[in-house]
């Protein structure tokens, strides 16, 4: 099992060597495989699992392909909630991917809900002043204007 998540873990960094080259085809594909494979070797809910599947809404977000991206962010996003909890910093950059990527298709209610989801989450753990909190009531107040 350490052997396989070794390869995963070398697969998933080429396929965002590739992205980071460019080759968006080419890295989406990979993740693609990947988020199969992975989930045969370690199983759907493992960590290792839910950033190949992040890291696959990403690339198809800087791809360009928003729709796409939203299709893989939902799920994750539901996923990481149950498994992560609403709080754990891979399900806050998340929801802040599928805030940015609804706000890409158009959806600036949807985007505003993701952030301001965020925002609750956060503000459990984080203190009032913090530059994150600032940051997001600022982006949340942008998209309300």
């Amino acid at each position: 099992m350490a052997r396989m998540s070794t390869q995963i873990t070398a697969r998933n960094d080429l396929a965002k060597a590739r992205a980071h080259a460019g080759d968006f085809r080419g890295a989406i594909s990979e993740f693609r495989a990947l988020v199969k494979d992975c989930t045969a070797a370690v199983g759907a809910d493992h960590p290792q699992t839910l950033d190949v599947r992040a890291n696959l809404a990403a690339v198809l977000g800087a791809a360009g392909q928003f729709a796409r991206a939203v299709a893989v962010c939902e799920p994750l996003l539901r996923d990481q909630v149950r498994v992560l909890g609403p709080e754990h910093d891979d399900t806050s950059q998340t929801r802040q991917l599928l805030a940015n990527l609804r706000y890409r298709t158009g959806d600036t209610e949807g985007a505003v809900a993701e952030l301001e989801q965020l925002l609750a989450a956060l503000s459990r753990t984080l203190m009032p002043t913090h530059d994150r909190i600032t940051k997001l009531k600022r982006e949340i107040a942008f998209l309300k204007r």
